[in-house]
């Protein structure tokens, strides 16, 4: 009996913290706009990729757009999405980021591969690995063959003859 009580009392504990720690879904979300700054950035990096030339929107919803600027208003711009076969139009604050070009889509998973402009990863961290992973070695060599010299030999036994 008292061991059930326990059982109660943790699973009733752990239901009102667990309760407490998880989001609110009917909370309307926050619509803060963007900064100023950002606003501008997003301008200067489309206007700077110009009309007619392949884009990878991506917006603060997180949806992602493929296609290439067809208009570019003061306040908006307009894109000929490829994926959607439509056109577009985006507000300028309503972009989180602008990158030139999209590449091909994956057909295992229907989503678009990053643009080929991406720069490819270094490979410093392989280096790091390497070298860390060969002092490592070198290290337990020593160690051993240290071991290996302070070892007594051990006393043979006596052949019968």
């Amino acid at each position: 009996m008292k061991t059930r009580r326990y059982f109660q009392v943790a699973a009733i504990t752990f239901a009102l913290i667990y309760a407490s720690s998880a989001p609110a879904y009917c909370q309307s979300p926050q619509n803060n706009p963007p900064p100023v700054s950002l606003v501008q950035q997003v301008k200067d990096q489309v206007r700077r990729i110009g009309a007619g030339e392949d884009v990878t929107v991506i917006l603060f919803s997180g949806v992602e757009y493929y296609g290439a600027i067809s208009k570019i208003d003061s306040d908006s711009f307009e894109i000929a999405e490829v994926d959607l076969r439509q056109m577009i139009a985006i507000a300028y604050a309503d972009v989180k980021k602008v990158e030139g070009g999209y590449g091909a889509m994956n057909p295992s998973t229907g989503k678009r591969e990053k643009p080929p402009n991406v720069k490819p990863p270094s490979s410093r961290g392989f280096w790091i690995f390497a070298i860390a992973s060969m002092g490592a070695m070198v290290g337990l060599a020593v160690w051993a063959f240290s071991k290996l010299g302070k070892r007594q030999s051990t006393p043979q036994f006596p052949r019968i003859p």
